[in-house]
C-alpha cells in the first residue's frame, strides 16, 4: 500500500547550491532576488492597451502575481463563471493557467474544485505560484489547501491536502500563503491545528518544508505565538552574517527569522496587534517590513520598520535601526534599491526614504489604494494602484517623474478594472495581471539584456560538529504493516548540512506495536481503527522526532468508551477540544459545545487520498444528538470526498454542500431535527464518468434504516478524493457517537 499523502519515492538531496535565475525567469512573485528588483535593461516605459507596445493580452485575469519560467507564464486564479448565476455557478472553480510567454497562447490549464472553505469567489486564486529554476516545475497553493507540484507540461507530480493531512485552517478573507522554493525545499505556511502536540490551541502559523521533487515533508517550524488573524506575508531567503535565513511576517504581528535549512528560530521582532501581511525585504544585514494596523507600543496606525537581522533572540527592544510610525503600508511590500526605500501606502501614496536612516526624501500620489507591490527595473519603477492604474515612474533621491500612466476600464463590468498583483519581468517583457485580464508589454525591436543577478552573501564555513538533526520524513500517513524508511540528517550550528548518520529509533506512545529494523519502521498490524504516534532518535546531544498516522483496512468503528478526559481518537485532525468525551444516555459520546473562535469546523478522520483503502468509494455514518440552548440548535454533519451532509438544527433543514459561501453544488430539503433525540446520518458518493451523485439519509436512531435516500445532489465536477470527516457548527451543545467509515462494494 503506497503512502496515502501522495508522497513519491525519492531520496532527500541536500547538496544543491543556490540556483540563480537568469534574465528569462521570474520564478518568485517578487523576482529572482525576492525583493521586486529586476536586472533587465531595454524595457519599455510607455504603452497603451489599444496597441502601443502591447505584445498580447488574455481575457483571463486574477488577483495573484504571475511567474515566468523557461518561456512560460503561470497564474493561479478563479474561472470566469458567475457564482451569482444559479445555472453558471455549478462550473465555478479554481485553475492554474500556463501561457506561452511570447505569444500568449494558452498551453494548458488545470481546473479543480473549491471545497471546505469559507473563502468567497472574488478571492479565489489569492496565492501566487512558485517556480523551481532547477527542474522547471511549478507549485500552487489553492484556497482549499491543495498543495501541488506540476511539471512544465501540466502533469501533477505530487500533491498533498494541507487541510485534511495537516490541519490547515481556512479563514474567511481568502488570505493564502504563496510558497517559496529554496535549494531542495519548497516551503509554505498556514495556520493549523493538527494532531498530537500540534492539536493544542491556539493555532500557530506553521512553516512546512517539503522536498520539492518528492513531496516528502522535511520539517515544520512555528516561530510565533497566538495569531490575531490570518495573513499572507511571503517568506524571503537571504544570507545575513553568514547564516542562510528564512524571514517572514507572522499572523501574531511579529517578524521572524528562521534557519532556512532547519527551521530553527533565530530571532523575532514584535510590531503589531494584528497579523503582518507585507513581505520583508533585505539589504545586507538590514530587514525592512511594514504594516497598516495597530502598533504594539504607540497609538499610531501603521509603521515602516528597519531591523538589524544579524541579532539573535527576541530583538523587539534591541533590533530597531529606525522606524516611521503613522504610515499605513499594510498591503504592498517594500522595495529597497540604491539606498532608497520605496513604500506604497494603503492610501495610494508612495513614499521614498533613505534606507540607512529613515529620512523622508519625497512622496508621490498614485491614486486611492495601493495593493500590488512595486517592481524596480531599468532605472524605472512599475507601480500599481488598485483602481485600474498602472504607473511607470523614473525615481531619484530628489524626486519621482511620471513616464507613463495607464488607467484600465473594467472588461466585464462597469467602472475600473482592479489590480492586486505585482508585475513580472522576463526576457524584455513585462506582465501585468488585473482582475479582468493579463497583459504582456514590450518592444520586439529591443534586444533583451540583463545585468547579472547577484548571488546571496557568503555563508560561514561548514563545521564538523553536529548541532542539530532531522529525522526524515517528518510526518507520514501510511497503511498498517507498511514499512517506512528514514534518514537522519545532521547539521552544524549554522544550519549547514554535514552528513547522514544512523542512530537507534525509539518508538513512542501509540506505536508501541511497530517494529524497528535499522533505519526502517514497520507500522503495527491488526489495528481496528486508525492510530498515531511518534518515533525519535538521538545523536550526541541532538535529538529529533517524526510523526506517523497509521490506517488499517475499512471498516473503522470508533469506540469512544475508551476516551477519557479531553482525549479524541489519536489520528483525527482538528478535533482536540472541539470534541470532548462526555456521558449521555449512559454511554460515552463526543460533545461539541460553543466556544472561542469560529463555530464551524471540519474534523478529518483519515488521509486525503482514500483510494487504497476504498477503491470503490466509502460511506460515513454517525449518530448525532442536539441540545437546545438559548433557543438555538447546533448543526452536525458527516463528510465524504469533500462533500458535507449537514443536519441544520436551527433552520430544520438537511443540506448537501461542498463550498459554503456560494453553494456551487448544493441542495436542501426540509427535515425537522428535534432536540434530545438521537438521529443517524449516512453519506455516500457514487462517481461515474466524472459526475458525482451525493446521497444522504437521516432517520431516528431507534427506527430501522429507510431504504430510500433522504436527499440527493449531483455534481458534474466530481471531487474524486477526500478524507472522511465530521462537520460541526457549534451554536449549542451537540453530541456524536457510533462513527463508522465503511468501504463501498
Amino acid at each position: 500500500m503506497r503512502r496515502m499523502n501522495m508522497v513519491l519515492v525519492g531520496s532527500v538531496m541536500l547538496f544543491f547550491t543556490a540556483s540563480l535565475a537568469n534574465a528569462g525567469d521570474w520564478a518568485h512573485w517578487r523576482g529572482p532576488e525576492h525583493n521586486g528588483i529586476s536586472r533587465e535593461t531595454n524595457l519599455v516605459d510607455v504603452w497603451s492597451l489599444d496597441g502601443k507596445n502591447v505584445l498580447w493580452t488574455s481575457d483571463i485575469g486574477g488577483r495573484s502575481a504571475p511567474i515566468v519560467l523557461d518561456g512560460r507564464v503561470y497564474l493561479n486564479c478563479r474561472t470566469h463563471h458567475d457564482v451569482t448565476d444559479p445555472k453558471d455557478k455549478i462550473n465555478a472553480q479554481e485553475q492554474v493557467v500556463c501561457w506561452d510567454a511570447k505569444t500568449g497562447d494558452v498551453l494548458w490549464k488545470d481546473v479543480f474544485n473549491v471545497f471546505q472553505t469559507d473563502i468567497p469567489s472574488p478571492r479565489v486564486g489569492w496565492a501566487s505560484m512558485a517556480g523551481d529554476t532547477e527542474t522547471g516545475n511549478v507549485f500552487v497553493h489553492s484556497v482549499s489547501g491543495l498543495f501541488r507540484c506540476y511539471s512544465p507540461e501540466g502533469k501533477v507530480l505530487w500533491e498533498t491536502s494541507l487541510a485534511e493531512d495537516y490541519g490547515k485552517i481556512s479563514g474567511y478573507g481568502g488570505r493564502t500563503q504563496t510558497p517559496i522554493v529554496d535549494e531542495n525545499r519548497v516551503i509554505v505556511s498556514f495556520l493549523q491545528l493538527n494532531w498530537g502536540k500540534t492539536a493544542v490551541p491556539p493555532p500557530k502559523q506553521t512553516y512546512y518544508a517539503f522536498d520539492k521533487k518528492t513531496g516528502k515533508l522535511l520539517w515544520t517550524a512555528a516561530p510565533g505565538g497566538a495569531p490575531f488573524d490570518t495573513n499572507y506575508s511571503v517568506p524571503i531567503v537571504t544570507v545575513i552574517d553568514g547564516t542562510r535565513m528564512l524571514i517572514a511576517g507572522n499572523a501574531d504581528g511579529g517578524c521572524y527569522a528562521m534557519n532556512a535549512r532547519t527551521g530553527e528560530k533565530l530571532w523575532g521582532f514584535a510590531m503589531s496587534k494584528r497579523g503582518l501581511n507585507c513581505s520583508p525585504v533585505a539589504d545586507g544585514k538590514y530587514v525592512y517590513i511594514s504594516h497598516g494596523e495597530d502598533n504594539i507600543d504607540t497609538v499610531d496606525f501603521g509603521r515602516i520598520q528597519c531591523i538589524d537581522g544579524s541579532l539573535r533572540g527576541d530583538i523587539t527592544k534591541t533590533g530597531s535601526v529606525w522606524r516611521v510610525d503613522g504610515i499605513k503600508a499594510g498591503y504592498a511590500s517594500l522595495l529597497v534599491k540604491d539606498g532608497i526605500l520605496y513604500a506604497v501606502a494603503d492610501t495610494g501614496r508612495m513614499y521614498a526614504y533613505d534606507s540607512k536612516n529613515g529620512k523622508e526624501l519625497w512622496t508621490y500620489n498614485l491614486g486611492t489604494v495601493g495593493k500590488g507591490s512595486p517592481v524596480w527595473a531599468d532605472g524605472k519603477l512599475y507601480v500599481m494602484e488598485v483602481n485600474g492604474n498602472i504607473h511607470i515612474l523614473k525615481p531619484s533621491r530628489e524626486k519621482c517623474e511620471e513616464l507613463s500612466h495607464v488607467q484600465l476600464l473594467a472588461r466585464v463590468d462597469k467602472g475600473m478594472d482592479e489590480i492586486y498583483a505585482s508585475p513580472a519581468i522576463a526576457d524584455g517583457r513585462i506582465y501585468f495581471v488585473t482582475r479582468d485580464r493579463t497583459i504582456c508589454i514590450g518592444n520586439e525591436t529591443l534586444k533583451p539584456s540583463s545585468d547579472p543577478v547577484p548571488p546571496l552573501g557568503k555563508e560561514k564555513p561548514k563545521q564538523d560538529q553536529i548541532a542539530s538533526i532531522q529525522l526524515v520524513p517528518y510526518e507520514v500517513a501510511v497503511g498498517q504493516g507498511e514499512k517506512v524508511d528514514y534518514e537522519i540528517l545532521a547539521y552544524d550550528a549554522n544550519g549547514q548540512f554535514i552528513k547522514k548518520v544512523d542512530a537507534k529509533i525509539t518508538l513512542g506512545k501509540g506505536l508501541e506495536a511497530a517494529k524497528v529494523d535499522g533505519m526502517s519502521v514497520t507500522t503495527p498490524t491488526d489495528l481496528k481503527v486508525p492510530t498515531a504516534g511518534t518515533i525519535s532518535v538521538k545523536v550526541g546531544d541532538a535529538s529529533a522526532e517524526s510523526r506517523i498516522r497509521v490506517f488499517p483496512p475499512l471498516p473503522w468503528k470508533f469506540d469512544l468508551e475508551e476516551l477519557k478526559g479531553k482525549a479524541v481518537p489519536p489520528a483525527w485532525i482538528n478535533a482536540f477540544l472541539k470534541l470532548q468525551p462526555n456521558k449521555v444516555d449512559g454511554t460515552t459520546a463526543l460533545k461539541a459545545s460553543p466556544g472561542k473562535g469560529r463555530p464551524s469546523a471540519n474534523i478529518w478522520l483519515g488521509p486525503s487520498d482514500m483510494s487504497q483503502l476504498a477503491p470503490n468509494g466509502y460511506t460515513v455514518q454517525a449518530d448525532v444528538f442536539l441540545k437546545e440552548q438559548k433557543r438555538k440548535l447546533a448543526s452536525m454533519g458527516v463528510t465524504v470526498n469533500r462533500y458535507d451532509l449537514i443536519l441544520k438544527g436551527n433552520s430544520s433543514k438537511l443540506a448537501i454542500q461542498s463550498w459554503a459561501p456560494h453553494k456551487r453544488m448544493a441542495k436542501e430539503v426540509r427535515f425537522r431535527a428535534d432536540p434530545d433525540v438521537w438521529y443517524t446520518m449516512k453519506l455516500k458518493v457514487d462517481i461515474k464518468d466524472g459526475v458525482a451523485t451525493v446521497k444522504g439519509k437521516v432517520w431516528p436512531r431507534e427506527k430501522p434504516e429507510p431504504k430510500e435516500w433522504t436527499i440527493e445532489a449531483t455534481d458534474p465536477h466530481a471531487n474524486l478524493k477526500g478524507s472522511p470527516g465530521l462537520y460541526l457548527y457549534r451554536l449549542a451543545d451537540a453530541y456524536v457517537d457510533n462513527i463508522i467509515v465503511s468501504e463501498d462494494k
